[in-house]
């Protein structure tokens, strides 16, 4: 079992989480790649499962996962204070 440890971090430190989220997969992909390993990687809304040999396998079409959210208008709106109506 994971246990998970609260950390506190700045806006910033936050901010940079994305971006060391992609140098991480680039670095793996890389690494795999470099290793001959067989890799499981997502492109163009299809998982695709690629064997050392460099022969790649579509293992499944992801095109229904990806949606649009639909937001209500009302969620973008701001209510006007109390003290301004009164």
């Amino acid at each position: 079992m994971t246990t998970f440890t609260v950390m506190k971090t700045t806006l910033q430190e936050e901010s940079c989480i994305p971006t060391y989220a992609v140098q991480a997969f680039q670095k793996a992909f890389t690494e795999a790649y470099a290793q001959q390993a067989e890799m499981v990687y997502v492109e163009h809304a299809q998982l695709i499962k690629k064997m050392p040999d460099g022969h790649t396998v579509v293992i499944k079409d992801l095109s229904d996962a990806y949606v649009a959210p639909q937001l209500k208008r009302a969620v973008l709106k701001r209510r006007k204070s109390v003290a301004s109506l009164v």
